[in-house]
C-alpha cells in the first residue's frame, strides 16, 4: 500500500473526524480498485499476445520502479490540507473519487501482474478464475489494509500525531527500489 490519496485521506479521516467516517472512505476508495486492476489484466493479456513485448516490459519495470523509487527518496514531503467532510456519504464519495482520480493504480497493478506473470500461471483454471480473483483480492486486501490504518490510527493516535514528522516518503522509496530488484532477480532467475 503506497502513501496515496485515499490512504492518507483515511488515516487523516481516523486521527481528525471518527473511525466510522474512515470506514466509509475507506470502502468508497477501494471500489475502483476493481476497475483498475481489471484493465491492468487485459493489458497485460494483450502484451502477453506478443511475446517479444512482453519480455521488453519484464525488464522496462525495472529502471521504473527504481527511479520511481529515487524520486520518492528526494521528493519533498508536502503540508495536506484536507477539508471537513460533514456525512458518511460524502466520506464514500470522496473516497471513490480520489481513488478514481488515481490512475496510477493501472500501472501499479500492470507492473504486478508482469512480476507475478514470471512464477504465476494466471491462465489455468481451479474452481474460480485467476484473474477474476485477482481482481476481487486487489480490492478485498485493499480494503482489509485501510481498516487495519483505521484501528492502528484509532488505537494509537497520539504516537501517530508524533511519528508524522517522519518522511513516508523514504519509506515509499526505499520499497519501490527493492520491488525493482525483486523484479530484475525474477527476470533473470526465470528466463
Amino acid at each position: 500500500m503506497m502513501a496515496g490519496m485515499v490512504n492518507v485521506n483515511v488515516v487523516y479521516s481516523a486521527l481528525h473526524q471518527s473511525k466510522r467516517h474512515a470506514k466509509w472512505m475507506a470502502l468508497g476508495g477501494v471500489l475502483p480498485e476493481l476497475l483498475y486492476s481489471g484493465i491492468a489484466i487485459f493489458g497485460v493479456e494483450m502484451v502477453r499476445t506478443n511475446a517479444r513485448l512482453f519480455e521488453i516490459l519484464k525488464y522496462a519495470v525495472v529502471p521504473v520502479l527504481i527511479l520511481m523509487g529515487v524520486y520518492f527518496l528526494f521528493k519533498k514531503e508536502k503540508e495536506k490540507q484536507l477539508g471537513e467532510v460533514k456525512s458518511q456519504r460524502n466520506s464514500f464519495l470522496k473516497g471513490f473519487v480520489l481513488a478514481m482520480l488515481n490512475p496510477q493504480l493501472i500501472t501499479f497493478w500492470f507492473g504486478w501482474l508482469l512480476i507475478a506473470n514470471s512464477f504465476m500461471d494466471f491462465q489455468t483454471y481451479t474452481f474460480v478464475s485467476p484473474k477474476l480473483t485477482f481482481v476481487l483480492g486487489t480490492a478485498a486486501g485493499a480494503y482489509i489494509m485501510l481498516r487495519i490504518f483505521i484501528y492502528v490510527t484509532v488505537r494509537n493516535r497520539e504516537k501517530i500525531l508524533g511519528w508524522m514528522k517522519f518522511r513516508i516518503n523514504t519509506l515509499v522509496g526505499i520499497i519501490l527500489i527493492s520491488l525493482g530488484l525483486l523484479q530484475l532477480s525474477a527476470v533473470l532467475w526465470f528466463n
